[in-house]
């Protein structure tokens, strides 16, 4: 299933610091192999920005307040935003953020501005530390509330948050985070109970998780059911990280757990997944405070690779937190101790090896190892040492995220055995959805035939 993305320019240019919509798809030019696994948005996008800080923040808001301590992170596209007769506006999403240390909720209406939501008190619509935001295409909105040990309904009415109930008054002990199914179910981490609390569309508990008796201060929560449409393997999972964010755990839609990983094994004993969010495919991406990364995971928790580093430039983070991925299209919000950035699900992979290394007779082809972060749709050419195209190998084919192998017979387009000599293997890979059409990745490899 491949996902298109038509959208508008932004109706006020400083729209695109949190709602950042694009122009017509056009192809870029690939760059350099380096590894990545997020990719900014090309210029026609977002004018060049990815990135709003401090001063953006404070601007927009116009009180003077930045970021203090944000935390979650969620992105909608609402219903009510939404004009079923184009798809012109289909890239406009609603973004909320926790605004911890100022007990609040900042978000956008729409391509009109930034709002603030929420002051210090325990009152309806009140916060004390917010951790935690899920939101629904309908317009609720969840806030773990956690130092008033609840969660916060909200309602996005025409740009504007009303609240609507509290849930889990009584029972729930500073809950971190909490996610929303497809169906409208609530999942919530009830941090110092050790589970998982679900509750359904009015706020009724409907049932408990707790890995077995296994879940140790369980905090950030990503969850994606079978019914949910942009769900490419239709299953039903909930992501947890716990003890003391040490770990991610997969729990299947019973609360068994299925799978689980850790710094440790990923060679990074003090990693700490502050947050997580699922993509189209699956893929599990965390955030790490400590080591200023994220990290992507396979659907069943096996590591692909981290992305970025400390700092304050492209693909650099300071103390990530919060992460959402709009899985439609593969835009992703990151939360820094001070900023948000802003990113597409992007491609990336490298020749792993050629199988044999030479060619003869006996051997007049070899296979080929491509290694996949993410999956994609690639190209493969055969040319020889004077540039010569001698075989289109692969035409605009998928392939799946990890190990792929592919075969080359040796022969050439009309299917005659290349003669000896030197030939380059060119791979280009493309995204399946996301940044598709705007980045691309070449790799090339080189093998003699005797």
């Amino acid at each position: 299933m491949i996902h298109r993305l038509t959208c508008s320019l932004p109706k006020k240019p400083w729209a695109i610091l949190i709602v950042l919509t694009v122009l017509t798809w056009q192809p870029i030019t690939a760059q350099e192999y380096r590894p990545t696994l997020l990719v900014p948005p090309p210029y026609g996008h977002s004018y060049g920005f990815h990135k709003a800080g401090r001063f953006y923040l404070r601007l927009l808001l116009s009180l003077g307040a930045g970021f203090d301590d944000p935390q979650g992170i969620a992105a909608v596209k609402l219903k009510a935003t939404d004009d079923p007769s184009t798809a012109g506006d289909d890239d406009e999403l609603t973004v909320y953020a926790a605004n911890s240390n100022r007990h609040q909720i900042i978000y956008n209406r729409g391509l009109d501005g930034l709002a603030a939501y929420g002051s210090l008190g325990s009152g309806d619509g009140q916060f004390h530390n917010p951790q935690g935001v899920a939101a629904t295409e309908d317009g609720f909105v969840y806030v773990a509330d956690m130092n008033n040990n609840r969660v916060v309904c909200l309602f996005n009415e025409k740009g504007k948050l009303e609240f609507i109930r509290n849930v889990g008054v009584g029972e729930l002990s500073h809950p971190m985070g909490c996610a929303v199914d497809a169906g409208g179910n609530l999942f919530v981490t009830d941090t110092d109970n050790d589970r998982i609390v679900v509750y359904d569309k009015i706020g009724r508990r409907t049932r408990i998780m707790d890995g077995g008796g296994k879940l140790d201060r369980p905090t950030a929560i990503a969850v994606v059911d079978f019914a949910d449409k942009w769900n490419f393997r239709h299953e039903t999972v909930v992501m947890v990280s716990d003890s003391v964010n040490g770990r991610i755990r997969k729990l299947d839609q019973f609360g068994k757990i299925q799978a689980e990983i850790t710094g440790d094994d990923i060679a990074m004993p003090r990693a700490y997944f502050a947050w997580l969010a699922l993509d189209f495919y699956g893929s599990v991406y965390a955030t790490d405070m400590v080591n200023h990364q994220v990290h992507k995971f396979t659907h069943d928790l096996k590591y692909v690779a981290g992305f970025g580093r400390q700092g304050k430039d492209d693909n650099e983070f300071e103390s990530p937190r919060g992460i959402a991925i709009w899985k439609r299209y593969g835009q992703v919000f990151i939360l820094e101790r001070e900023s948000v950035q802003y990113y597409w699900v992007g491609i990336d992979g490298y020749i792993e090896g050629l199988y044999p290394k030479k060619l003869n007779a006996d051997f007049p082809g070899p296979t080929i190892a491509l290694i996949l972060y993410e999956p994609g749709d690639f190209r493969i050419q055969i040319t020889d040492s004077a540039g010569r195209l001698v075989r289109n190998l692969v035409n605009e084919f998928r392939e799946t995220l990890g190990l792929n192998n592919i075969v080359w017979d040796g022969t050439d387009d009309k299917g005659s055995l290349v003669p000896p000599g030197e030939y380059i293997i060119n791979v280009t890979i493309e995204p399946t959805y996301s940044a598709k059409g705007y980045f691309s990745k070449k790799l090339t490899a080189r093998i003699v035939k005797e």
